[in-house]
């Protein structure tokens, strides 16, 4: 084996004075965030002022006994499946019941320990409890329709009669009752939109069209008692429709914006006619039970947030949550907004990017990127509004533009010029659903985009797009590695066609597969002595070199055996620096695109690894994890003593 000072000094050659201060043991450290992502539902203790419960997306629940300021893990409900709602009984506060992805189920020990509820063998989206009479309870299911208890959920019976067989195939996401009527009751179904029963659920009457123009599906319901009922819906194209006549007639009360979806609906609990309403741009409140809507919510960030009342107390308290978000309370209806997610919960990070010399990075966690400083471990900055049309994609920074970062939705592109503070639509009349987007390093007018149709080329910042040639080639691209000495040569790792290689700057293609599996390529690198010996990584950990650009590869040996858990991942902007995590706890690195590896950390981290980046010029690897957020270790020193410097 060479030394590693013969390999690698190039590269620390190219970054120099670049290294972080690294911990006293070289280990992989939590960099604080990003958390409290994962919240999905939140339950203030209608007896207990200040008392809190939160349901995660990994079937968690945690409790604050002070409103948030300080929090402890209580149960798991279930495993990795989302808790979407929770629900405290009227009468026996002890009591609280649990909507799961993977069913209902019930505490009677205020969500430490939990039983089943045996109901139709499917995810449950909704519990409602009748106020009259709490051993009633009504279940909206996913693709199941509407089930009732009588005697506590012990036992269920479906509740889908109806003149529209689809009830029983709805997914249904909310359920109402009025408290004055308790026979009264209202469901939001898919498929179906508002329906209604006038006894008790054993009916049920169609009220409006599930889709709108624009296929929009109503979510959230709201209902204003007294007199004659006053309902709302919101829908998840951001409409909100209002009916003064009890669902007999609607009257549009919000018209829907381009992925602004609304993700809750409530009123205070003294003033009815004061509804907040959570969107995927932030709060908006209405003071006449939603005639009118205006923008509120402070200096909470205009990002998805999900918002529901606190418990019973003074002062009244509003919870948000979401991507982006964590949890934050405000007691003056939103004017401002405090932290209230310390240790809670945290984040799945599939997707990150750092900067050129590794001073941030960027993590895509579901609908939004958040930011760190990477020498500032725990200060994660919100994330900033502009990102819409679904979970992100795909996340890179800009090599040529200092500050400009590029994300992916199924909608489009969307770039920000402040290092990740907000966003805005980058690419305008690309009909694609876009996945990978990547600037060249070194052309600085060059782009490039995948999606489903294959891979596109623009030569003026985004203004037009060309597909390479051989036209409608839908190859499925994973990654593109960019040569550093040669601007002409990229080389692109597929899940259905091996490698591929353009040595025109991505204009006309070639497939490179000779000798390589039919299996997914993660990674692609290049040595760093000889541009024409490429190395492959399979999705298996598999590696395979070439020596003559690609046209013949063999197997080649690796630190590692065939079934171990392997990711690699190199630097962008150099590409024969390479790092590989084997089984979440082992780690190598190589100086040479694969040719030799030294091992750098063995170390177990404390969560599923699904996701590893490098960055050269700080000598830092990331993880980002299922649930846990980011980890990083910083090599530096160890690279040093290797090198003998």
């Amino acid at each position: 084996m060479q030394r590693l000072s013969i390999l690698g000094a190039a590269a620390f050659a190219l970054f120099p004075g670049c290294l972080p201060p690294a911990s006293t043991v070289l280990q992989w450290e939590y960099t604080g965030g990003p958390a409290a992502q994962n919240i999905a539902a939140v339950l203030g203790d209608d007896r207990s002022p200040g008392t809190l419960y939160v349901g995660l997306t990994s079937g968690e629940i945690y409790g604050s006994p002070n409103g948030g300021t300080t929090w402890q893990r209580l149960s798991a409900v279930t495993h990795r499946r989302c808790v979407y709602r929770l629900v405290q009984d009227p009468e026996f506060p002890d009591k609280v019941y649990a909507a799961t992805e993977a069913g209902a189920f019930v505490s009677t020990d205020r969500c430490r320990t939990w039983s089943s509820l045996a109901i139709a063998g499917t995810g449950v989206r909704t519990i409602l409890i009748d106020p009259w009479s709490p051993l009633t309870l009504y279940a909206g299911t996913q693709g199941k329709g509407i089930w009732k208890s009588t005697d506590g959920g012990a036992t269920w019976g479906n509740a889908n009669a109806s003149s529209d067989a689809r009830l029983g195939s709805a997914e249904v996401y909310d359920i109402l009752v009025d408290v004055d009527r308790p026979s009264l009751l209202y469901a939001a179904a898919t498929a179906l939109g508002i329906i209604r029963s006038t006894d008790g659920g054993t009916t049920w009457q169609t009220l409006t069209e599930e889709f709108s123009a624009t296929g929009s599906r109503t979510t959230h319901l709201l209902m204003r008692r007294g007199g004659v009922t006053m309902l709302m819906y919101g829908t998840n194209a951001g409409s909100i429709v209002k009916s003064v006549n009890g669902g007999d007639s609607w009257i549009p009360s919000r018209n829907g914006l381009e992925s602004d979806r609304i993700t809750s609906l409530f009123a205070h609990p003294q003033n009815e006619d004061l509804v907040f309403a959570g969107t995927e741009r932030g709060m908006i409140v209405s003071s006449d039970f939603g005639t009118s809507w205006s923008a509120a919510g402070g200096d909470l960030p205009k990002v998805a947030a999900t918002l529901v009342p606190g418990g019973r107390g003074v002062p009244f308290t509003i919870y948000a949550f979401g991507n982006g978000i964590g949890l934050k309370s405000s007691t003056d209806n939103g004017a401002t907004w405090r932290a209230a997610d310390a240790s809670l919960g945290g984040s799945t990070v599939r997707l990150m990017t750092t900067d050129p010399p590794g001073i941030r990075i960027a993590a895509a966690v579901g609908t939004v990127c958040l930011v760190s400083l990477t020498g500032a471990a725990g200060r994660w900055q919100p994330a900033g509004p502009g990102i819409t049309g679904g979970a992100v994609k795909w996340v890179s920074s800009d090599p040529q533009l200092p500050g400009v970062m590029y994300a992916t939705t199924p909608s489009g592109v969307f770039q920000s010029t402040d290092n990740g503070a907000s966003w805005n639509p980058a690419v305008k009349g690309l009909r694609i659903s876009p996945i990978l987007f990547e600037a060249h390093p070194s052309i600085k007018t060059r782009l490039y985009v995948t999606s489903e149709q294959g891979l596109f080329v623009s030569t003026d910042r985004g203004n037009t797009w060309t597909q390479p040639r051989p036209l409608n080639a839908r190859w499925q691209i994973t990654g593109l590695t960019f040569s550093p000495t040669n601007a002409g040569l990229i080389l692109a790792g597929t899940s259905n066609s091996g490698v591929i290689v353009t040595r025109d700057g991505g204009f006309s293609w070639e497939l490179a597969r000779y000798g390589l599996p039919a299996t997914e390529i993660r990674a692609v690198t290049l040595d760093d002595k000889d541009q024409d010996t490429y190395y492959a990584f399979t999705a298996e950990g598999e590696c395979y070199r070439t020596f003559n650009k690609g046209l013949e590869w063999n197997r080649y040996g690796v630190p590692w055996s065939r079934g171990d858990s392997v990711r690699v991942a190199f630097d962008r902007f150099l590409p024969s620096s390479v790092i590989s995590l084997v089984n979440n706890r082992e780690l190598y690195y190589s100086p040479s695109g694969g040719s030799t590896w030294f091992p750098m950390l063995k170390q177990l981290i404390a969560a599923e690894v699904i996701a590893l980046h490098w960055n050269a010029a700080s000598s830092t690897a990331y993880a980002g994890t299922l649930d846990k957020g980011v980890f990083r270790a910083v090599i530096g020193s160890k690279l040093l003593d290797i090198l003998g410097e």
